[in-house]
């Protein structure tokens, strides 16, 4: 099984407004610049998360103990600041070794400009490099339909709708949709 490419990192990208990032990994000393990430999420975005990103101490976990085997979290640079995180999550044994899910979040200010997206294809182009054959990712309905629109123009699929799954913090329904991205050579046609 092989392991993931991270030798183009640091990356700088320019961003559709004439803005310039830099995308890099993790690293131990983020930890600050990650939870004010974070914390600058619009509330009912950080309500869908999966993990409390308001909790210092377990940003600073996932800042300072990396297995890159398990986890790949990227982050999106502009000046001192984290403007995007992107997360890809694999499992290397049983019945998920072959599949990885991707987890991407973007400042409000830098949405729009093409980040998010690239950030996503960064994830899927690791995946396929580590020989992977699907890339799954899951978004809440009525609150990430952009980000669902943009996995849709890279080639994502829709494999389920999961009814009224979810409630806000109003306790209102929302659907999760989940996406799924073949890799192999169906990706390789795809990217051009």
């Amino acid at each position: 099984m092989k392991s993931y490419e991270l030798t183009a990192y640091p990356k700088p990208m320019a961003l559709s407004d004439g803005r310039e990032v830099v995308i890099r990994t993790l690293a131990a000393a983020d930890a600050d610049a990650l939870l004010r990430f974070f914390l600058g999420l619009p509330e009912p975005e950080r309500y869908f998360l999966k993990d409390d990103v308001t909790s210092p101490g377990l940003i600073a976990s996932w800042a300072e103990h990396h297995d890159y085997a398990r986890v790949l979290p990227l982050v999106a640079v502009s000046g001192d600041a984290i403007v995007a995180d992107a997360v890809l999550i694999r499992r290397r044994h049983g019945a998920y070794r072959d599949v990885a899910s991707v987890r991407v979040a973007v400042a409000p200010a830098f949405r729009e400009r093409g980040l998010g997206t690239a950030l996503l294809r960064e994830l899927c182009d690791i995946a396929a490099d580590a020989e992977l054959e699907r890339v799954t990712a899951e978004f809440v309905a009525g609150v990430q339909d952009d980000a669902i629109a943009a996995a849709e123009h890279l080639g994502f699929i829709r494999a389920a709708t999961v009814h009224e799954l979810l409630r806000d913090e109003h306790r209102r329904p929302h659907d999760l949709v989940i996406l799924m991205l073949p890799l192999g050579k169906w990706y390789q046609w795809a990217r051009f």
